[in-house]
């Protein structure tokens, strides 16, 4: 959400001749997104992006827009800290999306300002910088991710000691064979979430040859007892076992920590608790259902009096406390069955879920006998326009037709986006419906993303469009021309399975229509004639 500030100067200030000159440059630094030309801020482009991160080990990059609210608003402190930084060699660079879009699409922009670190020249893994937007914590962050993405520790004192205060997961290489490179290529990309150390000490107490995580607070390690060779051949696998083992086997979730529950891939399981002592109640059934099927499923608590509304996202009534997965990357909900209003109304105060029946929603999720509750609007009796509507139920009937190629819009009703592509879209599927042979071969469908469960697809955006191809609707091809008549035509053309020439459709779509429009009469009261008065 973008917010607009306006800042209100009395007209004594703005008139005052005692306004200093460095009152002025930080009220227009307020006021503008783009850093003067004379500041320590590097400007980028798509001409120059690549080249400078090949050059620089490290850069903090800033992708805005000019007229962004909240970009004005970081201006002067992403000015001040590239200042401060210039010194240590740490450039800090912009990026402006109005000018440089195909870059920033690249890049997966989702919203400005988005601040992204890109470390040891590595353009396809940037990290988000997601810290204050102040000079100090830009600086220290930057200055944290220049310092050596592995520590080497060479006495137990020293590891002792980092272990004791340490406040973030630290995760501890000692000698694992062949893992040297892997470990320090992850360290790189995640050094802002880890601590990394290589532990090289001889005839210590500690476990030779091994990887270990250690967690705040917690007593044991966890120790790596997977394949030693799939660490070195992908370090990918590293990156997975971390993702997993730094989360705590039932932790409560919020905001702050919900992008590594999804960061993990895996789907999440949630218990909605109404108090503390029902909470408490329930720990260490969980801790241990999360312990026997760690890897497979993550298991969180949830304070139902403050996110209470989340249950509607599962498909869940508010009734709590309650229970309900989420594979998020299917997209698919799951929970166990609740009662009608009344009846819950009457049991309210005593209501609490029982725990064979969790144990057996979770053994029949992950055996793939499990039932979702797919969420889906009524389907309609009536198809009220050339553009099909569909709805949850119905979705993946319609798009696996093999003989037809299926254009589906995902959209949401309050998205501006979707509202101006509207008229183009059904005129779109009005060329289609227009000829017999093409409507047969071509289908222009819509559906609310907002009311609809639709399996195995994750909407980041509104409007979506994806064609579904006939013979190959497993294959989707996500558009992203032009969105425009001309636009839409040569994408179904030339992605579609059946080549319907929809750009010869529209120019007999239109000579039809012109056609069939009514000649304009001629009043003679209209006719402007000059004529002699008798």
């Amino acid at each position: 959400m973008l917010l607009n500030k306006k800042t209100l100067f009395s007209v004594a200030t703005v008139l005052s001749s005692a306004l200093s000159a460095h009152a002025q440059q930080a009220q227009q630094a307020a006021q503008e997104a783009t850093a003067p030309a004379d500041s320590a801020v590097v400007k980028l482009t798509t001409d120059n992006f690549e080249e400078f991160i090949k050059e620089n080990p490290l850069v903090l990059a800033e992708f805005f827009a000019p007229w962004c609210g909240h970009c004005k608003h970081l201006a002067p402190e992403y000015i001040k800290a590239a200042s401060e930084l210039e010194d240590k060699n740490i450039p800090l660079a912009q990026i402006d999306c109005t000018e440089d879009q195909e870059l920033c699409m690249k890049m997966d922009i989702p919203g400005y300002p988005t601040l992204k670190v890109f470390k040891n020249h590595d353009l396809a893994n940037p990290k988000d910088y997601q810290g204050a937007r102040t000079a100090d914590s830009i600086i220290s962050f930057m200055v944290k991710q220049s310092l050596p993405d592995v520590t080497v520790v060479s006495t137990e004192d020293q590891l002792t000691d980092l272990l004791t205060n340490a406040t973030e997961p630290i995760v501890v290489d000692s000698g694992l064979p062949g893992l040297n490179k892997s470990f320090y290529q992850i360290a790189g990309r995640l050094s802002s979430e880890y601590i990394f150390l290589s532990y090289t000490a001889e005839n210590s107490s500690t476990s030779s040859s091994s990887l270990a995580l250690y967690l705040p607070n917690e007593q044991d390690p966890i120790i790596f007892n997977g394949d030693a060779k799939k660490l070195s051949a992908d370090p990918e696998e590293l990156v997975k076992w971390l993702k997993v083992e730094a989360l705590p086997y039932f932790g409560d979730i919020d905001g702050s920590v919900f992008n590594q529950y999804m960061d993990s891939g895996l789907p999440l399981a949630y218990f909605f608790y109404t108090t503390e002592e029902e909470r408490e109640q329930y720990t260490d059934y969980f801790t241990e259902l999360a312990k026997k099927h760690r890897g497979e499923l993550n298991f969180v608590g949830i304070d139902s009096r403050k996110f209470g509304r989340h249950a509607e996202n599962l498909n869940m009534k508010e009734q709590f406390p309650l229970f309900a997965i989420h594979d998020m990357d299917k997209n698919l909900k799951y929970g166990l069955p609740q009662l009608a209003k009344e009846e819950f109304e009457k049991l309210k105060t005593a209501a609490k879920v029982e725990t064979k029946e969790i144990t057996k929603l979770v053994d029949n999720f992950l055996s793939g006998k499990a039932k979702a509750i797919v969420k889906s609007e009524p389907v309609p009796t009536v198809q009220e326009s050339n553009v099909y509507k569909l709805v949850g139920t119905t979705h993946d009937k319609i798009v696996f037709d093999k003989k037809k190629d299926v254009l589906v819009k995902y959209y949401a009703p309050w998205c501006g986006h979707c509202k101006k592509l509207a008229p183009i879209y059904e005129e779109l599927a009005d060329i289609y419906a227009s000829d017999k042979n093409a409507n047969k071969k071509v289908l222009i469908a819509e559906v609310d993303a907002t009311e609809n469960d639709i399996a195995n697809l994750n909407i980041e955006g509104y409007p979506t469009i994806i064609l579904y191809p006939a013979g190959k609707n497993a294959e989707p091809v996500t558009f992203t021309s032009a969105r425009s008549l001309e636009g839409f035509l040569g994408f179904m053309k030339a992605k579609g399975a059946n080549k319907v020439d929809g750009e010869s459709l529209y120019k007999t779509y239109l000579a039809t229509k012109k056609a069939a429009e009514p000649e304009d009469e001629i009043d003679d009261d209209d006719l402007d004639l000059d004529h002699d008065e008798l």
